[in-house]
Formats: C-alpha cells, structure tokens, sequence
C-alpha cells in the first residue's frame, strides 16, 4: 500500500505543481497584461504631454520672433530718425560754419583796406613830408 500512497502523493504532488504552474502563468499574463495596458497608457499620456511641450515651444518661438521682428523695426525707424537729426545737424553746422568764415572774410577784408588805407597815408604823410623837407633845403 505504500507504493499506491506513494503514487497518489506523486499524482497529488504533480496536480499541485500543474494547478500552481497554471495560476502562476495565469498571473503572469495577467499581470503582463494590466502592465502593458499601463505602459500603453503612460506612453499615450507621454506622447499627449511631448505635443502639448511642442506647441507651447512653437508659441513661444513664434511669440519671440513676432518681438523680435518688432524690436528690430522699432530700432531701425529710431536709427533712421536719428540719421535724419543727425543730417540736419550737420547741415546746420556747415552754414554756421559758413556764415563765421563768411564774416571772418569780411572782417580781414575790411581790416586789409584799413590796412591799405593806413599805409596809402602814411606814405602820402611821408611823401608831403619829404617835399616839405626838400623845399627847405633847396631854400637854404
């Protein structure tokens, strides 16, 4: 009798071993199952939450650009009033410049006929002095 318990043990170990090895895969499975229904779920979520980063980067790049772009005309419209300013500053001091040449001109012209003036009587002093001189001498 002991062989027969002996091979209903082992027929009994055996049934145990395919009941376990049966709930372990049926487990297994299960658990493969809910994880990769999970990692399916979390990677839609992933792949959602990368374009919605994506957009928003895209925004911001084009927000960026649109401030870019702004502040570039606004520099050049200032760089061109400034050009302008600057131009008619210029132009301004060139007249200036030429108006205190013009009277500088003027005045050294002026000074030079003083001048001329000057020596034509000095020289007119001179000659009627030297007359005066050479009718004394030719008196005495």
């Amino acid at each position: 009798m002991t062989d027969v318990t002996a091979v209903k043990l082992q027929r009994h170990k055996e049934a145990e071993n395919k009941r376990y090895t049966f709930e372990m895969k049926k487990l297994s499975a299960e658990n493969q199952k809910n994880y990769n229904k999970q990692v399916k779920a979390y990677e839609t979520m992933i792949g959602r939450m990368k374009g919605e980063y994506e957009a928003k980067v895209k925004n911001l790049e084009n927000e960026l650009e649109r401030k870019l772009v702004d502040l570039r005309n606004n520099h050049s419209r200032k760089i061109n009033e400034e050009n302008k300013r600057l131009g008619e500053e210029l132009n301004n001091l060139k007249k200036a410049h030429g108006d205190q040449v013009g009277e500088i001109k003027e005045t050294q012209a002026n000074e030079i006929d003083n001048l001329v003036t000057s020596h034509k009587q000095t020289l007119e002093n001179a000659r009627q002095k030297y007359i005066r001189e050479k009718s004394k001498w030719e008196l005495s």
